[in-house]
């Protein structure tokens, strides 16, 4: 899994600042925080499922990874992410994907 740093969206951020990653065939990882959000964009012809996945417990039991279907040629932004839930002991968010052909994507918090 490739780990891709969070943006941070300011007055002053660039295009570049913001461009968004391309999806890695073993799956991805972000940093956890509860100001981050997650925006992704399939340019295929076929939906995409992406799996955020949940070490976090509630009382010592599992919690059930969560999914996103993004739609062909569509988006879908999620978000906050926060550590406790689903960061790993890194701090890192987890992503697979049911493919990763025509994904990109993007971690974003707001700065100042």
């Amino acid at each position: 899994m490739a780990t891709v740093g969070t943006g941070v969206i300011t007055r002053a951020a660039s295009a570049t600042d913001l461009s968004p990653n391309t999806a890695n065939s073993g799956g991805d990882k972000f940093t956890a925080g509860s100001d981050v959000w997650l925006f992704l964009e399939n340019s295929s012809g076929a939906p995409i499922t992406v799996t955020v996945e949940t070490p976090g417990l509630v009382r010592g039991q599992a919690i059930a990874d969560l999914t996103i279907s993004v739609p062909a040629g569509g988006y879908a932004a999620r978000g906050p992410w926060p550590a406790d839930v689903f960061g790993d002991g890194g701090g890192l968010v987890a992503l697979t994907y049911s493919t990763h052909t025509g994904l990109s994507f993007g971690a974003w918090k707001v700065g100042a």
